[in-house]
């Protein structure tokens, strides 16, 4: 379980230094871009360099398998996890920024239909409750 977690956070760690640098090298001016490629090649190096410590070619390397989990699944399961916690966090910063207004204004039609999706979420959750309770 312990280098399955630590797995996981290599590669979230080398999707996130992918990530940051394409975003780096999309916004920074030319002397900075280069920047962002180093972040985007360190993340890479990093994801490699351990996908290879899984791999047959590390058996001819050094005899043995350094990290013996099924690095495709973990890296399908990272980068799912990523995807997961930042669409959340996205998600949830921004209805902070439109709640408080320190993004856009919401207009009263915006509001009225914020609580038109609130309600429908609300029943959609009422209703599965009550199937589940059915189904047992």
């Amino acid at each position: 379980m312990t280098i399955e977690f630590l797995s996981i956070v290599i590669f979230t760690f080398a999707l996130a230094l992918i990530g940051l640098g394409l975003v780096t090298w999309w916004i920074e001016r030319a002397p900075r871009k280069i920047l962002g490629l180093a972040m985007i090649g360190s993340g890479l190096l990093v994801a490699v360099a351990y996908a290879f410590l899984g791999s047959r070619f590390a058996l001819t390397l050094f005899g043995r398998l350094i990290v013996t989990v099924d690095l495709p699944r973990l890296m399908v399961t990272a980068v799912v996890y990523t995807i997961g916690l930042l669409t959340g966090l996205g998600l949830a910063g921004g209805v902070f920024l439109w709640i408080s207004g320190r993004l856009v204004k919401p207009t009263p039609l915006e509001r009225q239909i914020a609580l038109f999706l609130g309600i429908i979420l609300l029943v959609t959750l009422l209703i599965s409750l009550v199937a589940i309770r059915i189904s047992r």
